[in-house]
C-alpha cells in the first residue's frame, strides 16, 4: 500500500512540474540565438549557417542536431490521413487570450532601415513606444540591427487563460450572420 501512495506521489509531483515549469521562447541576433527552451528539462536552437538550417535539440540528456536541408537516402513513405469530422475552430479571441498570458522578461530593440528619411520618420513612433512600454525600443542612423526577446509562459498559465476565456468571453454572432443579417 506504501508504494501505492509513493508512486501517487511521485505522478503528482513529475505532473504538478510538467504543469508549472516556464518555457522560453528566445530570440538574440547578436549572438545568433533562436530557440525554444523548456526550464532545464528540454531546449531547442534555430542555426542557421550559409546553405542550411539545423535545428539543435537537448532532451535530457539525449543530443540531436537534425539538417533540414540534408539530402535522406530514403524516400519517407507517404501517409494518408484520415479526415476529420469536425476541425478545430480557433478564433481570434483565444488566440488572444493566450497571448496575454505569455511575460516578457527581456525585450531590447534597435534597428536601423538603411533608408535616413524613413528612420526619422519612424523615430518618433519608436521613442514613444519606448516611454510607453518602458522597454529599450529605438531606432538609430548607425546602421546596427539588434533583438533580444525572451518571452516566459507555462502551462498553467495558457490553461488558465483558455478557462478563464470560456468563462467570461461573451458569445457573439458570425461574420457571415452579421453580413446575412445586413443584407436583408
Amino acid at each position: 500500500m506504501e508504494w501505492l501512495v509513493i508512486l501517487v506521489l511521485i505522478i503528482i509531483a513529475v505532473f504538478a512540474y510538467l504543469l508549472f515549469a516556464p518555457f522560453y521562447l528566445e530570440l538574440n541576433s547578436s549572438s545568433g540565438l533562436c530557440g525554444i527552451r523548456f526550464h532545464r528539462l528540454a531546449y531547442a536552437k534555430l542555426i542557421i549557417t550559409d546553405n542550411t538550417l539545423i535545428i539543435d535539440l537537448w532532451i535530457a540528456g539525449w543530443v540531436r542536431r537534425i539538417d533540414l536541408f540534408a539530402k535522406n537516402a530514403k524516400p519517407k513513405a507517404k501517409l494518408i490521413k484520415p479526415k476529420r469530422k469536425k476541425p478545430f475552430k480557433v478564433s481570434f479571441s483565444r488566440v488572444e487570450a493566450v497571448l496575454k498570458s505569455f511575460k516578457i522578461n527581456k525585450c531590447y530593440l534597435n534597428i536601423d532601415t538603411g533608408n535616413v528619411q524613413l528612420n526619422g520618420m519612424l523615430y518618433p513612433c519608436f521613442y514613444w513606444v519606448g516611454k510607453v512600454s518602458h522597454r529599450p525600443v529605438g531606432i538609430n542612423f548607425l546602421d546596427q540591427n539588434e533583438i533580444i526577446l525572451e518571452i516566459e509562459n507555462n502551462m498553467a498559465r495558457v490553461i488558465r487563460a483558455l478557462i478563464f476565456h470560456l468563462f467570461t468571453f461573451k458569445k457573439q454572432k458570425s461574420w457571415t450572420t452579421l453580413m446575412n443579417y445586413s443584407a436583408n
